[in-house]
């Protein structure tokens, strides 16, 4: 991959990080990470559209790293999900880790599957 397309996955993770951060403040109540699940839809469904993309030469190998890794990447987060997992855990909120983790497996894979499939169709 060259420079550039490295530059540009930095820059777009640094994008998809600032809108999941965004996305916190839709939630002001803090009873259940909404937002992390929003973030991991959106994320799985800009990664299945880039991929489609990439898949249907719409878009160059690196135009397909940079945004699959980058903004994606940035969007999507896994760390967040640990976390929340721990605290609900910690309140003892059994049922809503089973229920967040469900949900959060549930919406990545449909996004994912919605975005390729939406792209795939456009192109």
């Amino acid at each position: 991959m060259s420079a550039w397309a490295s530059v540009a996955a930095i820059l777009g993770c640094g994008v998809g990080a600032c809108v999941r951060f965004s996305l916190g403040w839709l939630d002001t109540r803090k009873a259940f990470p909404w937002p992390t699940i929003l973030a991991n839809a959106l994320g799985s469904a800009v990664l299945g559209a880039v991929l489609a993309a990439g898949d249907d030469a719409l878009l160059s190998p690196a135009w397909t790293f940079a945004l699959g890794t980058g903004l994606a990447g940035g969007l999507s987060t896994f760390s967040s999900l640990a976390v929340d997992v721990v605290v609900l855990a910690k309140d003892g909120r059994r049922g809503a880790v089973m229920g967040y983790v469900s949900a959060t497996v549930a919406v990545g894979l449909a996004g994912a599957a919605a975005g390729y499939a939406l792209t795939s169709a456009l192109a």
